[in-house]
């Protein structure tokens, strides 16, 4: 077997790697041929009539509510959500809320 020098090597695979590169085509945002439209005819949707900004933008909602959602369950669950009422004396309400 032939030996060969490493700047061939180097050559060889750089070649090779451009082919299948070559084979691999490019992804174009503005490509309108009819099989970039039919693998997706709806690119920018990410339901059915929401965008991937307007997906993200429900679910940071979403997930800020269920938060503060959780803290008013913890209140209650440790009964800071009002004062008690088991003293038989007027108590001066000092939380700043009526």
């Amino acid at each position: 077997m032939p030996r060969i020098r490493p700047n061939a090597r180097l050559v060889a695979r750089l070649a090779c790697g451009v082919v299948v590169l070559g084979l691999a085509g490019c992804y174009s945002a503005t490509d309108v041929s009819f099989a970039a439209i039919k693998n997706n005819p709806s690119p920018e949707l990410a339901g059915v009539a929401d965008r991937y900004d307007d997906t993200e933008r429900n679910m940071a909602m979403v997930g800020d509510q269920n938060i503060r959602m959780m803290w008013n369950d913890l209140n209650r669950l440790f009964l800071f959500d009002a004062p008690s009422t088991l003293s038989p004396w007027n108590i001066v309400s000092t939380t700043g809320q009526p």
